[in-house]
């Protein structure tokens, strides 16, 4: 239970008065401010204080704690509640709840909707005949505030620390759960200066104006001022220094009329919004319809780490450390197809993949062994451990250098950018297509400021990433004819 949101205080001894009975100074003098509030000691006290003597004329407040609408909501009570929107804001019901003090966020949204917002007799409250009897509502409330106050209190929520640096993933933002680079980071460029002006389409022409805003009095006067009677090209004014009848600022004289008030208005008023054309709507739209469609495929991307538990990379690691690598290379591959399974079905999906490599394996192995004529496990094993040993001796059981997987760009967001034999060089390369378009660019402009004369030495001295990779894209550049070899 809280202390009420309105506090009253004796102005004279200082007292409270928020639950009790008080006297208010009725005279012109007290209550041009802020109304004196006085105790009855003080009352009958005849105490005297600022503006206020004992002979001003008084009125006796007492603390309405009947009920009015509800059988268990007092008068005061709804004064509150009314008082908590107007000052917090209508929705906000923790605060509201607070307010009032005697009633949590669920009783204070009930009770609202209940008996404003529908009830029969919109907008007016619910108007229900009931009788309650003064002292068993006393009672009530006094049993409902001592069942309040035996829960306790909730302890204190730590505050979610939203920084990178404290989360497994450097550039997480945990108390915001975004990242401080987003996937398709520049996807609110598209609509960061989209304005719409006056909409008469979609039953913008049905709406009221207000008389009073400065766009619908600004557009009013200007076409006032397009429709204004012209005599031989110019309007019946008063020269103002200007051609054509036209002010400095742009604006039309009405006849009959010295100018100066109009001027002075214009100059006030904004100049009035563009109306919106379908063309220029159906533009927008498809601005709108390209932002969502890319925050959309963002939110996919977030959604999926979330309830993959990808962030957290530790827990993942060191369950990928306890897998045989077989199982590793299968779970790599599957991937691809989290997106289309939620993450339950996902994991049944791997685990019955994994059950069946291993069926797989099982089943060679033991058709390697019928060809051996192995039936014995003691065979079994003394084969197994001489294989292990002729492979161990064997000239050609060197390392093996694997070959990267080709890159998925399939949902880059700049692949459009790219021709598809750059596309096709990007993915083998395992590079984006934004890095790639760099290093071309360096590559083009360096060897144009050369005058051509650029060799594949110093352009792997420009660009810092694998030489390698520089090679290829050198040559890749060369074959299409960006760049051409000196006879040198």
């Amino acid at each position: 239970v809280n202390e009420p949101g309105l506090q009253l205080e004796c102005d004279a001894c200082g007292c409270d008065l928020t639950h009790n009975i008080r006297i208010r100074c009725a005279d012109p003098a007290c209550v041009s401010d802020e109304p004196v509030d006085i105790c009855p000691p003080c009352f009958l006290a005849g105490k005297e204080f600022a503006n206020h003597k004992r002979n001003h004329p008084y009125r006796v407040i007492e603390f309405n704690s009947y009920p009015i609408f509800s059988e268990d909501w007092g008068a005061d009570e709804e004064l509150l509640l009314l008082k908590g929107i107007q000052t917090h804001g209508l929705g906000n019901w923790k605060k509201i709840a607070e307010h009032v003090g005697t009633r949590t966020k669920e009783d204070v949204e009930e009770h609202y909707l209940s008996v404003y917002i529908n009830s029969p007799d919109f907008p007016l409250p619910v108007d229900t005949d009931f009788y309650v009897n003064r002292e068993q509502f006393q009672e009530r409330k006094r049993r409902r505030l001592a069942k309040m106050d035996a829960v306790p209190p909730p302890g204190a929520k730590v505050a979610p620390t939203s920084a990178p640096g404290v989360h497994e993933v450097s550039t997480f933002l945990p108390g915001r759960l975004e990242f401080e680079h987003e996937m398709d980071n520049d996807a609110e460029a598209l609509v960061k200066d989209l304005e719409f002006g006056v909409c008469y389409q979609y039953g913008g022409d049905e709406l009221v104006e207000d008389e009073m805003d400065q766009d619908t009095r600004a557009r009013k006067k200007w076409k006032d001022d397009k429709a204004a009677p012209l005599e031989n090209g110019c309007t019946n004014m008063t020269f103002l220094g200007s051609a054509n009848g036209v002010h400095v600022n742009g604006t039309h004289v009405k006849a009959g009329s010295s100018g100066t008030n109009e001027i002075d208005e214009a100059e006030e008023l904004p100049h009035p919004l563009p109306t919106e054309t379908s063309e220029s709507l159906a533009f927008k739209f498809t601005l709108l319809d390209m932002y969502f469609h890319r925050v959309g495929k963002r939110d996919e991307a977030k959604s999926v780490m979330f309830d993959r538990g990808l962030l957290e990379y530790k827990k993942m690691q060191a369950a990928d450390k306890k897998r045989p690598k077989e199982e590793r290379d299968i779970l790599h591959r599957l991937r691809p197809f989290a997106r289309l399974q939620t993450a339950e079905d996902y994991e049944e999906f791997a685990a019955d993949i994994l059950y069946e490599a291993m069926l797989r394996k099982q089943i060679t192995d033991f058709q390697k062994y019928r060809r051996n004529g192995l039936t014995e496990p003691s065979e079994i094993e003394r084969f197994e451990h001489e294989e292990i040993k002729h492979v161990g001796l064997s000239p050609e059981a060197g390392p093996t250098q694997r070959r990267p997987v080709p890159l998925d760009l399939s949902n880059s967001p700049s692949l459009h950018l790219l021709t598809p034999a750059e596309a096709a060089l990007c993915s083998q390369l395992r590079i984006l297509p934004k890095p790639y378009l760099v290093i071309k660019e360096t590559l083009v402009r360096e060897y144009a400021r050369r005058g051509g004369k650029l060799r594949r030495r110093e352009a792997r001295e420009l660009v810092k990433i694998d030489v390698n990779k520089t090679s290829r894209v050198w040559d890749f550049l060369v074959q299409a004819g960006y760049l051409k070899l000196s006879s040198e």
